[in-house]
């Protein structure tokens, strides 16, 4: 019963939002312009998805303790690097791969709207 009072909720907020964005209304959306203003703006933002694995992770400061850890650190963070960079190579292109074909496709959408409208 309470499953069912938090689904409920959460529809309620998801609704609240979609409605003060101008998603939901008497009117159905343009699905093209959706699509410019929020799947190419997010896709422009995961453009960079390797860049938080290549921040330091090492703090500088003097000391032998603090050398070792600092080599240790590096270590790991190389191992990391490498286990995770691969998936994340691939990842990368696959996101740049569907933003370059959704931005043809729009396009190639418009050409065809124009030549439409110049046949009627």
């Amino acid at each position: 019963m309470e499953d069912k009072k938090i689904e409920e909720e959460i529809i309620e907020k998801v609704k609240e939002m979609l409605a003060e964005q101008g998603i939901v209304g008497s009117e159905k959306p343009d699905p093209e312009q959706l699509v410019f203003d929020y799947l190419l703006p997010a896709l422009d933002e995961l453009k960079e998805i390797q860049s938080a694995l290549y921040e330091p992770f090492a703090a500088s400061e003097s000391g032998m303790v603090r050398k070792v850890k600092n080599g240790l650190i590096r270590k790991m963070a190389n191992v990391t690097r490498n286990t995770v960079e691969l998936s994340l190579m691939r990842q990368q292109k696959f996101n740049d791969n569907v933003s370059l074909i959704i931005r043809y496709l729009l396009e190639e959408n418009r050409k065809l709207k124009e030549q439409l409208g110049k046949s009627k």
